[in-house]
């Protein structure tokens, strides 16, 4: 035989490694034996023989050729031939369905159940083989299929028997080995979805009874696909760590709060409660680890039956059950958020968003009287706030501040509706402090930006409601807070991207207002505040305020002198500082040169 080329390991340095020899045409052949091609052919010919003839003597025909496959099947697994062994099962089962031609559907599914039981024990008989546990699974779910479809079963029959095969699926899933556990899975998810979908509509539509049994039903369907995740091998066909308990907590939420609005109207705020108790117990007891499945299962069913609860309840009109039912929600939110920091996030936020809609559903049925509810979400909104200033820097920081704001803004503008504009202004004052506050703390942004856009507001609103109509009464409040908003900017920052803004609010409007209405008293102010401007900036070192206030006085120093010169004096002070303008240009010129000459002299020996 020819030798191999020798290999040096590793490869010599500085010579380049050759590629990788690319493989032959006919490389797909090479996997294919002969014997699998006269298996196949075999199996072919031998079905396509027992499905020739559909009369009594051919189905007679195919029976007994699909038992003698079965037979040669399970002597070719104990001898250890594996294609032999799943070619001839694959074949008996054909011949088997194909022998089975039954004009009744009662006689179908009989048939096709004995097919099931009888592939069931070839599989215990024949361990190694998976075509017949995988039979057996296609016959039984082909006899339901038969049964449903022969007639018009009740809906709770249906249902029971939908369900029912999802779980035999999914408990075949989980038994099984791995190839008959993955098809079994697969093929199951339509059962189970189907019978999830129309288990969870007859359980809202029907008595008492049929529901409890349509729920307990869910639950099963429930419970088996969260017993999934207990075998590594499906894993990866069940998608991400937390959609299989999660799915199933809701189911069951579904189910528990279907069941419990069919007893009565007691049972629409009970399933609230039995939400909140799930969480509650949830929150100080199941293990925080990220592989719990009792952890968000148990949320997710608490979350499915409260929020189900709270529907309901408002459909009907019952906001003091529901107010009241949301004002207890807050409580195991914060229970939550307390023994579990993984959760706060989430816990946080639905904690005050409970507590504001409790208020409003109390002021909506008349409990609360409507001064109070937007003095209380104001007041919620700071706790909110400071809760978020202490979570700084930490995940649940972000979501409780937005849920305070959102809070917040609903306060304001519960308090407008009002028509007060005192009380207007004043909340949004609150809200603005506050949120200022908390951006001072965590550096924030866009709260400080949001902050400060309050309280110009509550200015602008006080201003307008006393009825002031000068221009200054608007743009120093804006000013002031610009300055707000620069915050330590002032001090350490670029001088004009830090005060610039608020000079130009500050003083822009007002010199313009000078020189087109010279009311004295403007004048004396504008020229006041900028002359002090200009000093506090020479003292400290600041460039921008020092170069706004000068401009400013000598922009309003210019439009009094314009005012009162004539035409022919303005012409003259222009043709004078155009002079002065000259001369100084070329005196400076001139001093270049000199100095110039100077040094030229100098670097003489």
């Amino acid at each position: 035989m020819p030798q191999e080329p020798e290999v040096l390991y590793p490869p010599p340095l500085g010579r380049p490694v050759p590629p990788p020899s690319a493989p032959p045409a006919d490389e797909g052949l090479r996997r294919v034996t002969p014997q699998q091609v006269l298996l196949a052919a075999g199996a072919v010919a031998v079905v396509v023989a027992g499905a020739a003839s559909l009369s009594l003597a051919g189905r007679l025909v195919s029976t007994v050729l699909a038992l003698a496959a079965a037979a040669a099947s399970v002597r070719g697994a104990r001898r250890g031939l594996r294609a032999s062994e799943e070619t001839l099962a694959i074949a008996a089962v054909a011949l088997s369905v194909l022998g089975d031609r039954a004009t009744s559907t009662g006689r179908g599914v009989l048939v096709l159940g004995l097919l099931a039981g009888l592939y069931c024990l070839l599989g215990r008989v024949a361990r190694s083989t998976v075509t017949w546990p995988v039979a057996a699974w296609l016959a039984a779910q082909f006899a339901v299929l038969t049964a449903l479809t022969g007639g018009e079963p009740a809906a709770l029959t249906e249902v029971a028997a939908v369900l029912g095969t999802a779980v035999a699926g999914l408990l075949v899933a989980l038994r099984a080995r791995r190839p008959v556990s993955e098809i079994a899975l697969v093929t199951a998810a339509p059962w189970w979805v189907t019978g999830i979908v129309t288990g969870a509509h007859l359980v809202w539509t029907t008595t008492a009874g049929s529901a409890l049994v349509a729920g307990l039903l869910l639950v099963a369907a429930a419970g088996a696909l969260l017993a999934l995740r207990r075998r590594p091998s499906l894993r990866p066909l069940l998608g991400p760590r937390p959609a299989v308990p999660v799915l199933a907590g809701m189911v069951t939420g579904a189910a528990v709060a279907g069941v419990l609005q069919a007893v009565g109207p007691a049972g629409v705020p009970a399933a609230g409660y039995v939400g909140l108790a799930t969480a509650a117990l949830v929150g100080q007891f199941a293990s925080p680890r990220p592989h719990s499945l009792v952890r968000p299962a148990g949320l997710a069913l608490a979350g499915t039956v409260t929020g189900a609860s709270v529907v309901r309840l408002l459909v009907d009109g019952h906001l003091t059950a529901l107010a009241l039912l949301l004002l207890t929600a807050a409580a195991p939110a914060v229970l939550v958020a307390a023994r579990q920091p993984v959760d706060r996030p989430g816990a946080l936020p639905v904690s005050v968003g409970c507590l504001a809609g409790s208020a409003l559903l109390a002021e909506a049925d008349g409990s609360l009287a409507p001064g109070w509810t937007g003095p209380l979400l104001m007041a919620l909104a700071v706790v909110a706030l400071a809760a978020a200033t202490l979570e700084r820097h930490q995940r649940a920081e972000v979501p409780l501040a937005a849920s305070a704001v959102v809070v917040g803004v609903v306060a304001a503008v519960h308090v407008a509706r009002t028509g007060d504009a005192t009380a207007a202004s004043v909340a949004l004052a609150v809200l603005g402090a506050a949120l200022v506050g908390y951006a001072d703390r965590t550096g924030r942004v866009p709260a400080r930006a949001g902050g400060c856009a309050a309280l110009v507001v509550a200015a602008w609103l006080t201003v307008g409601d006393a009825g002031v109509r000068v221009p200054e009464a608007y743009t120093l409040p804006l000013a002031a807070v610009l300055l707000l908003f620069a915050g330590r900017r002032l001090r350490t920052g670029d001088s004009w991207s830090a005060w610039g803004p608020a000079l130009a609010a500050a003083f822009g409007p007002s010199v313009v207002l000078s020189l087109v209405q010279p009311h004295l008293l403007r004048v004396l102010l504008v020229v006041v505040a900028a002359t002090l401007t200009t000093l506090a900036a020479t003292r400290g070192g600041v460039r921008a305020p020092f170069l706004v206030g000068a401009a400013s006085l000598v922009v309003v120093a210019l439009g009094r002198l314009a005012a009162v010169l004539p035409a022919a004096g303005s012409v003259a002070v222009a043709v004078a500082g155009v002079l002065l303008l000259g001369v100084g240009a070329g005196y400076e010129s001139r001093r270049r040169q000199a100095r110039e000459a100077v040094a030229s002299l100098a670097d003489m020996r």
